[in-house]
């Protein structure tokens, strides 16, 4: 019989207060390899004291973060970027006086320890693999643009690929569709989601725009007050009782998802 695999990450009983209010409360989830995981949740939920607490951009009061069968609760964010985990933002943005290709070379040299010695010439360095990952988005026709001149959608793509420069095992997208149209929110995701199932990777991502949410998402995790409410796929999100009354009082259901 075969044993059964850690989960890419785990969560076990985390917590974070900021004064008297409890942001996390002894939170538990898992994602496993090559999943799809949405957290959502109202404003005020948690959902960005988790994601940073997972980044390590805070530090949880109490509680282990697990990625694979290492705490990293605590470790700054580079340390757990070593450790092959990605991130994107919900506000994207690179070095607009770099050109496209120059901005993944950057990600990649630093990944490799090598970004110190910057008296070496840069261009030829990490080229070929900087131009693998913006084919991997559809951005390598654009390698040689200053990043400046992108559109927004086009920067989150640049952005996704600076992600994936750690080749990790695990990508957080805070808000990836933030700030897009719909035909682009949904090009974004399914390219997301194409890398998902291409490179086994395991994605944790929040979002506000519940279409994208119920289209795509394996499974939803929702936080409300700190607490985790629901954990389940699209159907029981949205026949959850719980869940409609956080969100918009009892009877209201999730417009545009088909519920």
């Amino acid at each position: 019989m075969t044993a059964p695999t850690s989960p890419v990450l785990a969560l076990r009983a985390v917590a974070k207060s900021f004064g008297g209010v409890r942001a996390v409360d002894n939170v538990n989830f898992d994602i496993g390899k090559g999943e799809f995981l949405a957290l959502i949740g109202p404003n005020g939920a948690g959902k960005s004291t988790c994601f940073n607490m997972i980044n390590g951009q805070l530090k949880p009061d109490s509680g282990e973060i697990l990625i694979g069968n290492d705490n990293v609760a605590g470790l700054a964010p580079r340390e757990i970027w070593r450790r092959g985990v990605g991130r994107t933002f919900q506000v994207a943005a690179t070095f607009g006086s770099m050109t496209v290709i120059e901005n993944v070379q950057m990600a990649l040299l630093s990944f490799a320890g090598d970004s110190y010695r910057l008296w070496r010439p840069v261009a030829g360095r990490q080229r070929a693999r900087a131009l693998e990952l913006l084919d991997q988005v559809g951005m390598a026709d654009a390698a040689a643009r200053p990043s400046r001149e992108l559109a927004y959608g086009d920067v989150k793509r640049v952005e996704l690929a600076i992600a994936l420069a750690n080749d990790p095992r695990l990508l957080l997208m805070d808000e990836p569709t933030a700030g897009m149209a719909a035909g682009e929110r949904y090009a974004l995701i399914e390219l997301v989601k194409r890398l998902v199932v291409e490179r086994g990777i395991s994605v944790l991502f929040t979002e506000h725009s519940m279409d994208v949410v119920f289209a795509f998402a394996d499974r939803i995790i929702v936080l409300a007050r700190g607490k985790l409410i629901a954990d389940g796929d699209a159907t029981a999100i949205r026949d959850n009782a719980q869940v409609r009354e956080v969100y918009f009082g009892t009877g209201k259901t999730f417009a545009g998802t088909g519920a």
